[in-house]
């Protein structure tokens, strides 16, 4: 009798307890009810059966509250590779990525990516027929990371989509896929003429990594194009080729460009070069002629160091907590959750909001003539003063500190729909974030999500995001902004 408790002493780090039977585990689930923790639907999902799934499913049907039920869709990953419940499963996430509650749809949508590739008909059909645009941007973002292995007959459905930023990707994955160098070409130029501004993008996207014989004379005419979309990703696409025609490129464009423009250029130059000529078109040019040409370019990552920032005149005038602003089409996004209400750091006679509205003015009242500008402030919901960008005349910058003075706290931190209004004007160059917290009762509370997400809205934008968060550092919203060329700031 010794020796056998001696051996299960011995065994016991390497027991595990047995499943319970899944009709057990959801009772509990029923006579929890919206209590029910997110733990017992994780039980239910590692025991990757069909009868877990069922229970799962049906025990799904005693959570009322929506969150909840967000949270136990996470549990439905364990199904993936699970030969004759799998499928099961990816018909059930499918039948909620269209409901009609659209919460619930998103997050359905979220989870069915985690099912790959066995959802992957599932995410083109969504991405084609999702009733809305983020269901669509969310099956897009899969596909897009799991790079597009697609079939010509679903790239040229997606291609002919009225979804702006669905017919991007698939119009730029059709056009990867030709084997045919000489129509690849042919395609690529022809788009970059098109009337379309998603097909002049989509050439110029390609034109990274395609050498056709026009190539740096197309992105220069791209850097001028109409529509500022166009212009940026110009610009980001002669920064990643790293070519002394990329620079040459960009130094024929500053004597034309416009300030916002300039700033951006310089500091892609200062990046690839090293050196610090700010905007001066005239020293960028003398220094072309006399050595640029023969200039090794770093690779990749390896910043070329220097001070960033305009000069000769283009130096800011504006800043925001101490960042100066050089965009000349900006979108504020302001927390104005119930928490801002709270001291300012070691000033106990000024809360969080009080000073962000001072910030707010200083910056409005900075504004050149010839910016552009919206204010998003977001609570329990985000709402845009203007819907659109507006010229910053004495006129509206008087209405916009009138609207400053009047925004009120509200419970909740909806951030992914501030983004999604942040978006709404293509003329937006930079973003600039300001929150003291995570997404609360927000539409997506998934950070990590909301962050590749808007990082996928953004591939036919180059908008930069700065951020900058109040009384701790938001790892998610560094990441944010450092993939869209953003910088991050905390401030106490």
């Amino acid at each position: 009798m010794l020796g056998l408790t001696v051996l299960a002493l011995v065994l016991s780090p390497w027991m595990q307890d047995p499943a319970r039977d899944p009709e057990a585990v959801l009772q509990d689930i029923r006579a929890a009810g919206n209590d029910a923790p997110a733990k017992l639907f994780e039980e239910l999902g590692k025991q990757k059966t069909a009868q877990a799934l069922d229970a799962l499913i049906e025990g799904l049907g005693a959570i009322s509250k929506v969150d909840k039920l967000c949270k136990a869709y996470e549990s439905f990953h364990h199904f993936g590779g699970v030969n004759g419940v799998e499928e099961d499963a990816i018909d059930y996430l499918m039948g909620r990525a269209t409901s009609s509650q659209e919460k619930i749809a998103l997050h359905a949508t979220l989870r069915l990516g985690e099912l790959w590739p066995a959802a992957k008909g599932s995410l083109v059909e969504l991405a084609l027929e999702h009733a809305t645009a983020d269901g669509r941007s969310i099956a897009m973002m899969w596909l897009v990371e799991k790079g597009m292995p697609l079939s010509a007959k679903q790239l040229n459905k997606l291609a002919r989509s009225k979804d702006p930023l669905v017919r991007y990707e698939g119009l730029l994955a059709r056009t990867a896929q030709e084997k045919d160098q000489a129509k690849r070409f042919k395609s690529i130029l022809k788009m970059s003429r098109a009337r379309d501004a998603i097909e002049r993008l989509v050439a110029v996207e390609a034109l990274r990594t395609q050498a056709l014989p026009e190539r740096f004379a197309l992105l220069f005419a791209a850097l001028g194009d109409a529509d500022p979309r166009v212009n940026r990703k110009a610009l980001d696409c002669l920064e990643a080729i790293r070519l002394p025609a990329s620079l040459e490129t960009m130094i024929h464009r500053l004597p034309d460009a416009d300030v916002g423009e300039t700033v951006r250029i310089a500091d892609a130059l200062r990046r690839l070069t090293g050196l610090s000529l700010g905007a001066n078109a005239k020293a960028w040019q003398r220094w072309w002629e006399k050595e640029g040409a023969t200039l090794v370019i770093p690779s990749a990552g390896a910043d070329g160091g220097g001070d960033s920032g305009g000069a000769d005149g283009h130096q800011s005038s504006a800043s925001f907590y101490g960042l100066p602003i050089f965009a000349q089409h900006l979108v504020f996004a302001v927390d104005t959750s119930d928490s801002m209400k709270q001291p300012a750091g070691s000033d106990r006679y000024s809360t969080r909001i009080d000073i962000a509205k001072g910030e707010l003015r200083k910056a409005i009242e900075a504004f050149p003539k010839s910016s552009t500008f919206d204010i998003v402030n977001f609570g329990k919901s985000a709402w845009s003063w203007k819907e659109e960008l507006v010229s910053a005349t004495s006129k509206t910058k008087k209405q916009a500190l009138a609207h400053v003075d009047d925004l009120q706290l509200s419970w909740g931190t909806e951030v992914y729909i501030a983004l999604r209004e942040a978006f709404c004007d293509p003329r937006a160059d930079t973003i600039l974030l300001l929150t003291d917290g995570d997404p609360q009762l927000s539409l997506l509370q998934d950070r990590d999500a909301m962050r590749r997400l808007v990082v996928q809205w953004n591939r036919t934008r180059h908008t930069t995001i700065d951020c900058i968060t109040i009384g701790t550092n938001r790892a998610w919203l560094r990441k944010l902004a450092e993939a869209t060329g953003g910088r991050y700031r905390r401030i106490e």
